[in-house]
């Protein structure tokens, strides 16, 4: 599993680094990211099952140290030093195609990069750790780095928000530049609705990267992927446009389109989060006949978590308006006393004022989402330093056995 035991840095609010939390600053309407650079990201290990698929355009010169070279520069979305983040799916013509949330990051040499796309869609990306740029209408050929310092350096690419259908056909690195391996850190994946995915209200900026769910992952230094789509619930028969309820709907490929007819399966073993974060229930009915199908659909969702990812460890947040916590808490302690202790009781009470710190009664704010995120970055910090300590004590075991 992903692991990186790097410090968070100079500690700020809550033992969380200032360095991070400017890094996580609101993104602006005009599509720059506040804050200040921080330092170079690198992280993980290829997630999804991407076959190499070389031409001589991208014929790669794989060396010692794990670099791949490109002589035109030109790497391909096999490259196996590509970490990606949620769900993406190859395509016959080695393009991928990205849904939900989801990202990758690579390490590179040289002093430029850019990102060929197929269609025009919505991105996030940052460079050697830099504050998080806005595109809502990338497309051809994006510059992510240019002008660069020659040596090594890193980026980050996210799709901006829900339905951004990324669809990637090569990166272009400087001639003869190298693709670089990732240190790995943990993965986190949450699992949401609108207010995960970033949705602030109308006309504000409905962004990924002012979403709680993309904000403290950022916080705690950690590679993360959101599967979250405005309006579902968790039982099947309420929430909207989506209906399927999450618990169905976790194991398609993509978001809801409106027209769909057909769905491909999602290959669970195709992606393993270290960590899940669980906000979902917001738009489950609280009272009436259709309240009574919660209970039993969280129940299951979070049987079928376990069965997916036996080695995560689960926090299952209570909705901010506080709707279905006494069942939520009920679950999860259920969960605990048939021995499965890595499933997380949050309780978000009071993090913010539903009457003032929200857009509508139900959608927080940019700032309230910054609020969100240093609460859940500091209330799973410690079960983050329990793994850390019980890897490096397995770590210790190992190689005190193999002297």
């Amino acid at each position: 599993m992903p692991e990186r035991d790097d410090e968070l840095g100079e500690r700020g609010t809550g033992g969380i680094s200032r360095r991070a939390l400017l890094k996580a600053a609101p993104i602006a309407a005009g599509g720059i990211v506040l804050g200040t650079p921080g330092p170079a990201v690198s992280a993980g290990r290829p997630s999804v099952g991407i076959r190499p698929a070389a031409t001589s355009d991208t014929q790669p010169t794989f060396h010692a140290d794990g670099s791949v070279s490109y002589a035109k520069g030109l790497v391909p979305m096999s490259d196996k030093n590509i970490h990606y983040l949620g769900r993406w799916k190859e395509k016959p013509n080695g393009y991928v195609y990205g849904y939900y949330e989801s990202g990758l990051e690579l390490s590179f040499t040289g002093t430029s990069l850019s990102v060929a796309l197929e269609d025009t869609c919505r991105l996030l990306y940052s460079v050697d750790g830099g504050a998080f740029q806005r595109n809502i209408n990338a497309k051809d050929t994006l510059t992510i780095a240019s002008g660069l310092k020659g040596g090594k350096h890193s980026m980050r690419i996210y799709s901006e928000y829900q339905q951004s259908f990324p669809r990637m056909k090569y990166c272009q690195i400087d001639h003869g530049a190298s693709t670089i391996p990732f240190t790995k850190r943990p993965t986190m994946e949450f699992v949401g609705d609108s207010i995960s995915v970033g949705y602030i209200g109308p006309g504000l900026v409905n962004s990924l990267g002012n979403s709680f769910s993309f904000k403290a992952p950022e916080l705690l230094n950690l590679s993360h992927n959101t599967v979250a789509f405005g309006g579902i619930a968790v039982a099947a028969g309420s929430g909207g446009p989506d209906t399927t309820g999450m618990v169905s709907r976790y194991t398609k490929l993509s978001e809801y389109v409106s027209g769909e007819s057909s769905v491909p399966e999602w290959d669970t073993s195709q992606y393993t989060p270290d960590y899940l974060v669980i906000n979902l229930g917001t738009n489950d009915p609280a009272t009436g006949e259709k309240a009574q199908n919660f209970k039993p659909a969280y129940t299951t969702f979070l049987e079928n978590m376990r069965a997916y990812y036996p080695d995560a460890t689960v926090f299952a947040m209570t909705p901010f308006n506080g709707s279905h916590r006494n069942e939520i808490s009920e679950i999860v302690s259920a969960r605990n006393s048939i021995g499965d202790a890595k499933v997380i009781y949050i309780d978000t009470s009071g993090w913010i004022d539903i009457a003032t710190e929200t857009t509508d009664g139900t959608h927080p704010t940019i700032a309230a989402q910054e609020k969100i995120s240093v609460n859940l970055a500091t209330s799973v910090q410690k079960y983050l330093q329990r793994d850390r300590t019980l890897l490096e004590r397995r770590t210790s075991l190992r190689k005190h056995d193999q002297s």
